[in-house]
């Protein structure tokens, strides 16, 4: 696959952006991907990127994703994954990275936990 992966970005209450990813994640369209969720993460303090419509990820997007959050902790914001699909799962479970990204069914989910510990 080549070119930009199809991206959305839609705004949420307490500072939060939803981030839909559409596609494939791999070594095509991870730095396209990447490029726009920083940007959403400059202007939000959390992050939920939903996965739906995700068709496939490798292992730089995988490592795109590991950026991200390592962005967001040292920014002191949040980033949740939301309906990861089940191939991503695995990567996740594979490569251990399930235990260090906050994991939630949907996007509203995501959206629940952040608001109940957002701070002012």
């Amino acid at each position: 696959m080549n070119g930009d992966p199809r991206v959305t970005v839609r705004e949420a209450a307490d500072h939060a952006a939803v981030v839909t990813v559409a596609g494939a994640l791999d070594l095509h369209t991870a730095d396209a991907f990447h490029a726009r969720a920083a940007a959403a993460m400059a202007t939000h303090r959390h992050l939920v990127l939903d996965l739906t419509h995700l068709t496939f990820c490798d292992s730089s997007g995988l490592s795109t994703l590991l950026r991200l959050l390592r962005h967001a902790r040292t920014a002191d914001a949040g980033l949740a994954l939301a309906a990861v699909p089940a191939q991503m799962r695995r990567l996740l479970a594979i490569t251990g990275a399930d235990t260090v990204f906050a994991l939630y069914d949907s996007p509203a989910a995501a959206l629940a936990a952040h608001h109940r510990t957002a701070r002012p």
